[in-house]
């Protein structure tokens, strides 16, 4: 056969490649392809522990600062809790104090008033008194009125009723003894 026929023909052939062979390994071999990989394990169990480990202390420091932020801003809330607090009680007193203030100036300025009423009440009465003892024609006469006059209580001169029927009373009396 010529070269030509060859590459005439219809024949196709097909080219194997040889396989691998795999690598057989000694007993020695893998032995020690063990251990290395139960080393390379351990060792990467190790690292994963620390990391684990470094984890946790990260983690442990992160919550220990949290908790330090925690107390920090409780601190500070109590302590404006009591500045508040504290300046509540002063306005607290400083309005009691006012309070207190103008309920005695309405007590005295109301005490100063009834006085004054009642000043007025036995001034007007002394000038009522005044003018029925003028209007008495008789010795006798001016010492009854007076005497009948003396004879009325304070507290019945203050109250404006009480008075004017007393008042009403003498008046009936002095006028059936005339």
């Amino acid at each position: 056969m010529s070269d030509n026929e060859l590459f005439e023909s219809n024949v196709e052939i097909e080219v194997v490649k040889p396989k691998k062979v795999k690598r057989k390994l000694t007993e020695k071999q893998l032995e020690n392809l063990k251990k290395g990989r139960e080393k390379m394990k351990e060792k990467r169990a190790e690292l994963k522990k620390r990391k684990d480990e470094a984890d946790k202390k990260k983690l442990f420091k992160e919550e220990k600062k949290a908790v330090k932020e925690n107390k920090k801003i409780a601190k500070e809330d109590t302590a404006k809790k009591k500045a508040n607090t504290k300046k509540q009680e002063q306005a607290f007193k400083h309005r009691e104090a006012l309070l207190k203030k103008q309920l005695e100036k309405a007590e005295r300025e109301k005490e100063e008033l009834r006085l004054q009423l009642q000043a007025d009440r036995l001034s007007k009465f002394e000038d009522l008194k005044s003018k029925w003892l003028i209007q008495t024609e008789t010795v006798e006469d001016y010492d009854t009125v007076e005497q009948e006059l003396e004879s009325i209580p304070e507290e019945t001169i203050l109250d404006d009723e009480k008075l004017g029927m007393t008042l009403e009373e003498l008046m009936l009396k002095y006028k059936s003894s005339n």
